[in-house]
């Protein structure tokens, strides 16, 4: 299955372009912007959760020597 994620400008473009989904048999919905922000949120933890995660201590060690 694949996704594609369209922004329209004009609350017309974005019926006209549902519509032509749902007689295409394609699942469609909008996305509300607090939707859109959460999914972005999730994708960019999902791509990080694999790295390796310094201590806060290393952090804070960095920022002294920045002082």
């Amino acid at each position: 299955m694949r996704t594609v994620v369209i922004n329209v400008d004009t609350p017309s473009s974005a019926k006209l372009l549902l519509e032509l989904a749902k007689k295409l048999n394609f699942k469609a919905r909008l996305l509300s912007d607090t939707q859109k922000e959460d999914i972005a949120l999730l994708s960019i933890m999902e791509s990080r959760k694999d790295e390796v995660a310094l201590p806060v201590s290393k952090a804070y060690d960095t920022l002294r020597k920045i002082r």
